[in-house]
């Protein structure tokens, strides 16, 4: 059976809208001779040629009316040059030829041809017609791209504002008044000016956004940098300023489109599949490749003779990309959303009103005309065979030498069936138009790696794939902490804290230039930071939701916000926490609010793993381990060597400023949610400054002696020192090291840093600070000592035990192990029981005290005795005379035996007198 033969796709546009063009022109002759539109025409006549104003205003209008008109019915496009291809021309050629062919009538007609041959009545007609085309074309400049503006050069502008002149003067040569001529050229004038700003601005804007350069981890040289890059989220649109990784993806897409495959495939159209996680820059590779398929390929020099021609022909074909997301897309008219939203595209580079079908609120309206009207309706609403319609498309692309990108976006995006369905609709239209050679038609299908069923459906159904790899993120977020932390550290006049404190692990954390190479200097920190980075890293995977958390921590790390209030690591991990696990994250929160806070020192460590698991787990119920380990990390919790262990919390670290931890008197959590510090319940005022209770901490590591550290601790009111006790076992914060009470505090020996750790772990202050005072005790100190706590019992009225009374408690009885005095607060009776011989301890502390409180005229030694003499009459503790507390008569000395092998406790500087006193 012979093949019907088809007239060329060019010869058969020609053809049709030359037929266009005489039935429009028809129609319009008819009209004319109508009474009704003959009568309307006159009254409309009359109102204009009452006022000359009126009617240059209404020419005016009715061509941007026109205009508008025509771009309503899709006949022009306001974003489709004027240039057009004469190989499959628009349907505006039609609109010219029904006025080519209207003039042949009028002159051809007896009655009309005077008009042309009479100068008077031909300007009677046509006076306002320029004025129209004007405001037409005036319209049409305006309405162009600025991409395609840019390709008018000054020759064509000044061939435009030369044809409008002289139509402006050639009216003007007969009756239009000179100043409506000088008007309109200083108006057309006034636009063309506009133009070529916007033109200029447009191209101002391009050299700027190619100046941008691309970062990478180590790229960056400050916060400035940082803020620049992760300022911009949107779409990248040109392959240079696309990451470096990302780039290789576009560059071999780009080719593979270019040259319809690889170079042992037929030359055909690509059905690609790009996959990765969410953000991880699907879009911005697309778009790139867009933007790289409109640019000539350069030819490489040494290049053979058939890839330059192989080159040169594809330079030739035009790309039109069309960008289409499918979220929401009802699942059974896919196809036809696919091939509405290609067909709108492509008709901004060729027109495409031979492939439109009536729109939807046309053929309502038709139905509600009655029945003639809805047979009209069902006519033109006929079914659109799709397969058919991308072969026409095909060839229309081919005629006109352009070839079309489709890009799918979001093809797996919603939930349940819909979904599903969606993605087979996909993968359906896919299949059944691979075996129809369309040679013009390329698909890029961007979706994300999460789903396997959708990956498995889109594989299938497409020639290639690509997968992202995912992003390391590890280098990015180590710099920026580095910046940030150099931000905080560096003295800054401008700011209200010039130089803010910042606690590590090791202490606070100095800049290198300061203490290069020591164990606090802040590259040791960042070591020692790594692991908690690692830990983000592994769970961003992709350059958006990295933005995403940069810039939730930037706009928290602000001087007047959390700028030292908070651990910056922690502030991290909970915004990534946040971002990228938004369902585990709600229901930690729940967990660790003021009300039922998830973590106390006295938390169950049964209960606290159950809780973790529960927060960690995913949608459907599944334990994810690696998020457990996060926020484990996050937390600092020890889950402990076996996996039947419960997980303990660590408050040793309480004064990393972390959520990890579980002093009640701070909730981190809720700072890092208001950003802010957190408002007192029933004041107007905030909760104290980490930074004012840290400088305090460092103001009681710098005191000289264990006596101004007790003044000053001691005068801290109540809230301030609940506050201090969260940073009271920082490792390192003294300025001076050469202040004896600051080498105490931060003395490398093992034992007594052992102590400290301890201490620190039980977050026991009082105990703690008796064992301060133990090991601080010397003989001189021993009776200011004593009688700064006897003097504090005295002006305390409180039933309960106080503080104070606790710490001299602990001290006797703990720490220098004088545990048979039974009420040490009581001052009369500690005195006593210290003055018992048998007691032989307390006896030694007793004669170490009477050492200290009497100079030496006041004491006598007995060498054969081995006892010491002391006249005590003038030995008053917190007002009250020794004596009397003792009982004893106050002109009698008191005779006190020393056993010099007597050891106390914790308080090796006294031991060490004791030798020497008695050596």
């Amino acid at each position: 059976m012979s093949q019907v033969k088809t007239l060329p796709i060019t010869a058969r546009r020609w053809l049709s809208l030359l037929l266009c063009a005489i039935t429009a022109a028809t129609i319009t002759v008819f009209l004319s001779k109508i009474g009704l539109v003959q009568k309307a025409y006159s009254s409309w006549s009359a109102i204009l040629n009452a006022n000359p104003v009126l009617h240059y205003s209404s020419a005016f209008l009715a061509g941007i009316g026109i205009k508008l008109l025509l771009d309503k019915f899709y006949i022009s496009h306001p974003k489709r040059s004027i240039v057009f291809s004469w190989r499959y021309p628009p349907v505006t050629i039609a609109v010219w030829l029904s006025v080519a062919a209207l003039l042949v009538y009028l002159f051809v007609n007896a009655v009309y041809r005077t008009y042309f041959l009479d100068d008077d009545l031909l300007f009677s007609s046509l006076k306002y017609l320029h004025i129209t085309l004007f405001s037409s074309a005036l319209f049409v400049v305006f309405q162009e791209t600025k991409e395609k503006a840019k390709k008018l050069g000054g020759k064509s502008w000044f061939i435009l504002f030369t044809i409008l002149v002289t139509l402006l003067l050639a009216s003007g040569y007969y009756h239009t008044p000179w100043s409506i001529i000088i008007t309109f050229i200083l108006l057309y004038c006034f636009a063309v000016i506009l133009r070529l700003l916007a033109n200029s601005e447009v191209k101002k804007t391009h050299n700027e956004s190619n100046s941008v350069g691309v970062y990478s981890g180590d790229d960056f040289k400050d916060l400035d940098d940082f803020r620049e890059w992760f300022k911009d989220d949107s779409t990248i649109k040109s392959k240079k300023k696309l990451e470096p990784d990302l780039q290789v993806y576009a560059k071999r897409i780009t080719e593979r489109l270019r040259n319809g495959g690889d170079d042992y495939e037929e030359d055909l159209a690509q059905h690609i599949a790009l996959c990765g996680p969410y953000g991880c820059g699907k879009s911005s590779i697309v778009a790139a490749i867009a933007s790289e398929l409109k640019k000539p390929k350069q030819v490489k020099l040494e290049s053979s003779d058939k890839e330059k021609l192989t080159v040169k022909q594809q330079n030739k074909i035009n790309w039109i990309h069309s960008d289409i997301s499918t979220w929401g897309a009802a699942s059974g008219s896919v196809a036809h959303v696919v091939l509405s939203n290609i067909i709108d595209d492509i008709s901004q580079h060729i027109d495409m009103c031979a492939f439109r079908a009536l729109p939807k609120h046309y053929t309502e309206a038709l139905k509600s005309g009655g029945s003639a009207f809805q047979f009209v309706s069902t006519l033109l609403a006929g079914p659109v065979d799709i397969e058919e319609s991308f072969k026409k498309l095909n060839a229309v692309l081919e005629e006109t030498n352009h070839k079309l990108l489709i890009t799918l976006q979001d093809v797996d995006r919603g939930t349940g069936d819909e979904s599903e369905k969606r993605l087979n609709g996909i993968a359906a239209l896919l299949d059944r138009l691979k075996n129809r050679n369309l040679s013009h038609i390329n698909f890029i299908i961007a979706m994300g790696n999460e789903n396997d069923v959708a990956i498995e459906v889109i594989s299938k159904a497409t020639d290639y794939k690509e997968d992202i790899a995912t992003l390391d993120c590890f280098d990015y977020l180590n710099q920026y902490t580095k910046l940030c932390l150099e931000n905080a550290l560096k003295p800054n006049k401008y700011r209200k804290i010039e130089s803010y404190k910042i606690i590590g692990y090791r202490g606070l954390v100095k800049l290198d230039e300061q203490c290069k190479g020591q164990r606090d200097s802040l590259s040791s920190e960042l070591k020692k930071l790594e692991i908690s980075t690692s830990h983000i890293a592994s769970h961003i995977n992709s350059f958006r939701v990295l933005k995403k958390v940069l810039r939730r921590v930037d706009q928290a790390w602000q001087p007047k916000k959390l700028m030292g209030e908070v651990n910056f690591i922690s502030l991290m991990m909970v915004v990534a926490f946040r971002e990228v696990y938004p369902v585990q994250y709600s229901r930690y929160q729940k967990l660790a609010t003021k009300g039922n806070q998830l973590l106390h020192r006295w938390s169950d460590p049964e209960s606290l793993k159950l809780k973790i698991i529960e927060i960690c787990k995913s949608n459907d119920g599944v334990q994810d381990e690696q998020l457990k380990q996060y926020v484990g990390h996050m937390l600092s919790i020890d889950w402990g060597k076996s996996d039947e262990a419960n997980a303990t919390v660590n408050p040793k670290f309480n004064y990393l400023q972390s959520v990890g931890c579980t002093n009640n008197a701070v909730n981190y959590l809720d700072r890092i949610q208001r950003e802010d510090l957190s408002r007192k319940e029933k004041l107007y005022a905030t909760e104290l400054s980490d930074q004012i209770l840290i400088a305090k901490v460092v103001e009681l590591r710098e005191s000289v002696g264990i006596l101004e550290f007790l003044d000053k601790w001691f005068e801290l009111d109540d809230e301030y020192r609940i506050g201090v006790e969260r940073f009271f076992f920082i490792p390192h914060c003294g300025n001076y090291k050469d202040i004896e009470f600051v080498k105490f505090f931060e003395s490398s020996k093992l034992e007594r840093e052992k102590n400290f750790k301890n201490f620190s772990r039980q977050c026991d202050i009082e105990s703690a600070i008796a064992w301060l005072v133990s090991e601080s005790l010397s003989v001189k100190a021993l009776f200011g000592v004593i009688d700064f706590f006897f003097n504090k019992f005295k002006n305390d009225n409180s039933i309960k035990m106080s503080e104070d009374q606790y710490i001299f408690i602990a001290l006797i009885n703990d720490e220098l192990n004088l545990h048979k005095i039974s009420e040490p607060e009581n001052i009369m009776i500690f005195f006593r029981e210290l003055n018992k011989v048998e007691n032989e301890k307390a006896h030694m502390f007793f004669c170490l005290f009477l050492i200290s409180a009497t100079k030496e005229g006041g004491r006598d030694y007995d060498c054969a005795n081995k006892c010491f003499e002391f006249d005590i009459s003038n030995i008053r503790v917190a007002d009250q005379k020794l004596n009397v507390l003792l009982g004893i008569d106050s002109n009698k000395s008191l005779a006190i035996s020393v056993d010099a092998g007597i050891e106390f406790d914790n308080a090796e500087r006294l031991n060490k007198e004791i030798k020497d006193i008695f050596k």
